[in-house]
């Protein structure tokens, strides 16, 4: 079920049997009820720090590479990347498919492609 934060702050008080907030009261809660919102707060602050592989924090990306290239600096502020969702995207003009690139060892990088990287 989907929820903004109205919603989790009133699902915390049907919790504790307590009177729900409205949109019209929720800005001017005191006392348990600023507690419960900065519960949930805290809650989400604490879930987006120690599990941030959730879905809503998940972000595409899409850059264009140049041949040559063999380093790309990450986004100043990422905190993992799923190296199986790289794609080589469709480009009709380019006459090259969708494909899926294949997450490679370092160790193996090194014993394959190291030397043919280096005479680019």
């Amino acid at each position: 079920m989907a929820y903004n934060f109205l919603g989790l702050v009133n699902e915390v008080n049907r919790r504790l049997n307590e009177v729900e907030l409205t949109t019209s009261n929720f800005a001017s809660a005191t006392g348990y009820y600023s507690t419960a919102k900065d519960a949930v707060n805290s809650s989400i602050r604490h879930i987006n720090h120690e599990e941030f592989e959730w879905p809503w924090n998940h972000v595409e990306e899409e850059d264009i590479l140049t041949a040559g290239t063999t380093r790309y600096g990450y986004p100043y502020d990422v905190k993992t990347i799923n190296m199986d969702s790289f794609r080589i995207k469709r480009n009709d003009t380019l006459n090259v498919s969708t494909t899926k690139l294949k997450n490679l060892a370092y160790q193996e990088y090194l014993d394959k492609y190291v030397d043919y990287v280096c005479r680019l």
